[in-house]
């Protein structure tokens, strides 16, 4: 990339060059082209240009390069022939041009959601292709008329604020300049982008309850990898499989698409389980802590049965994406507090060198706590589930049944 007077690159310069709310709306048109992106694609923001989309070759080299400059304005309005986000961004390009990586193909695209009056510079704009030699004469002539319009100005007045813009460009070669507007389009959209995430999003088969939740999610998830690779000193390029995998869009959707966890049909695969006869827990920690206060070995046959039932059921909802992990982990840290009140009361007189009075305790604090149902939301699970889970917290251990439980089976 070529770089000015004060070591700042071209880039730089129109990086520099936003306004927050300009950022936000980039940042939704990169997230709009993220859901767009198709394998063998790269998204970068604020490195060739605001946004380029890059799509490889079987080689890897780059085969199609697509340079867009996101223009957002907050006042309704049409762009007009001097419009200066037209101008700069004509004269961007032109800058941009000499740095860029090699690739086949080069693409240029004005992004904005103003509209497109019929002036005659604009006119020929929409179908640039055909109207390049036009365009160029239009562009010196509009240098001329502005000249003009300067040196009539009085002394001290302050100057076209496009006049810069359009003298540079005018000074370019008709070569460099056909180059540009043989590969120019616009892309005229005054729908609000967030709706234009949504349908993209819809049109994934995301239930129409769950779009606003998904697009949050989506939005969020960029925003996140964005910050982190800023503040790490990285570039901002995400591939279509960063996107789909390290950033889990795929995850998302599978998410959003899916029904709420039933976690009734855990009754059905409890039920349904054959058991073998030579089924045994023990040497585990939750088969040692049961026995400890008296359990028979059918009852911990039963316990061992729900806890490993339960473990797969959650693991399968996870796969599903209808329970995450972070629904597992909130799930258990809240059966480990109703667990403690429990505990707390059980043993609140008990003294240890009472074995009898302790092990009926300890028994009462676990009989209560295979009776305290756990929730998920306002969605009660499954006894038999609930049991699951405490035994599960109680083989790791978190949970004990002894009032000493922590010195006598956490190693």
């Amino acid at each position: 990339m070529q770089s000015n007077e004060n070591g700042m690159s071209h880039s730089d310069k129109i990086a520099a060059d936003k306004t927050s709310l300009g950022f936000e709306y980039q940042d939704f048109v990169y997230t709009e082209k993220l859901i767009e992106l198709r394998p063998g694609q790269t998204l970068g923001l604020e490195l060739h240009d605001d946004i380029h989309i890059a799509t490889a070759a079987d080689d890897g080299s780059i085969k199609d390069l697509l340079l867009m400059q996101v223009k957002h304005s907050v006042n309704e309005g049409n762009i007009t022939d001097r419009d200066i986000d037209l101008w700069k961004t004509i004269y961007n390009w032109v800058k941009l041009v000499p740095g860029l990586p090699a690739h086949q193909t080069l693409s240029f695209q004005l992004y904005t959601n103003k509209n497109l009056n019929n002036q005659a510079f604009i006119r020929m704009l929409k179908a640039a292709r055909q109207n390049v030699q036009a365009i160029i004469d239009h562009i010196r002539d509009t240098d001329r008329e502005i000249s003009e319009e300067e040196l009539k100005k009085k002394p001290g007045a302050s100057p076209n604020p496009i006049a810069k813009y359009v003298k540079s460009i005018s000074q370019t070669s008709d070569e460099k300049l056909k180059f540009i507007f043989e590969r120019f389009e616009f892309y005229s959209d005054n729908s609000s982008v967030i709706a234009r995430i949504t349908s993209a999003l819809r049109q994934l088969s995301i239930p129409t309850s769950r779009l606003d939740e998904t697009r949050k999610h989506v939005i969020g998830a960029f925003k996140e990898s964005k910050f982190s690779k800023i503040i790490k000193g990285e570039k901002v390029i995400i591939t279509f499989d960063d996107f789909r995998t390290e950033m889990g869009f795929d995850r998302i959707v599978r998410s959003a698409r899916s029904e709420p966890a039933d976690f009734d049909r855990f009754v059905d695969i409890y039920y349904s389980y054959v058991r073998p006869d030579t089924l045994s827990f023990s040497g585990s920690n939750f088969h040692d802590q049961l026995k400890d206060i008296g359990i028979s070995d059918e009852e911990v046959v039963d316990r061992g049965v729900e806890m490993m039932l339960a473990e797969q059921f959650m693991e399968n909802l996870r796969i599903a994406g209808s329970f995450s992990s972070s629904e597992n982990s909130r799930l258990e840290n809240t059966a480990v507090s109703d667990w403690q009140l429990l505990h707390n009361h059980s043993h609140r007189s008990t003294k240890e060198d009472d074995e009898a009075e302790h092990r009926q305790a300890a028994q009462s604090c676990y009989d209560q706590t295979m009776r305290k149902p756990l929730k998920s939301g306002n969605v009660e699970l499954p006894s038999n589930l609930s049991c699951g889970k405490y035994i599960k917290l109680s083989n790791l251990p978190r949970i004990g049944w002894r009032k000493n439980w922590k010195s006598k089976f956490k190693k």
